[in-house]
């Protein structure tokens, strides 16, 4: 298979997924939407093992890599300032508190899952 046919692949697995997840929400139907999910993830896997050309090289790994640090950074940053935001409107709206401290708790989830797989990394090599 070529990796032209892959992105076919994926492309035709997406639209089919979004129009079951459509149904499953309209009909509020759970089980067929994670049913869709795991078909979906089954098809675009079963497909990635039979092309023969090359997906990802050097590059691509370096760019998502430098993606990847900018995307933690804009959201830890952005994460930590609507917190204070939200923990200093609570006087508007009670509900201000909780969402802060769920997004604290997020932002504070996934820098520690950043630092633990960066030792684990470093550990490694």
């Amino acid at each position: 298979m070529t990796q032209k046919i892959f992105k076919y692949i994926r492309i035709i697995t997406a639209f089919f997924l979004a129009a079951v997840m459509a149904q499953a929400i309209v009909f509020n139907n759970y089980i067929l939407a994670i049913v869709a999910v795991v078909g979906a993830v089954t098809v675009i896997l079963a497909s990635k093992t039979k092309v023969k050309e090359v997906l990802v090289d050097e590059r691509i790994i370096s760019i998502s890599g430098r993606a990847a640090r900018l995307t933690l950074s804009i959201f830890s940053v952005a994460g930590a300032g609507l917190t204070f935001v939200l923990m200093f409107s609570r006087q508007f709206n009670p509900d201000f508190e909780l969402i802060g401290s769920i997004l604290a708790y997020s932002v504070c989830a996934v820098l520690l899952l950043y630092s633990l797989l960066l030792k684990y990394y470093e550990n490694k090599e």
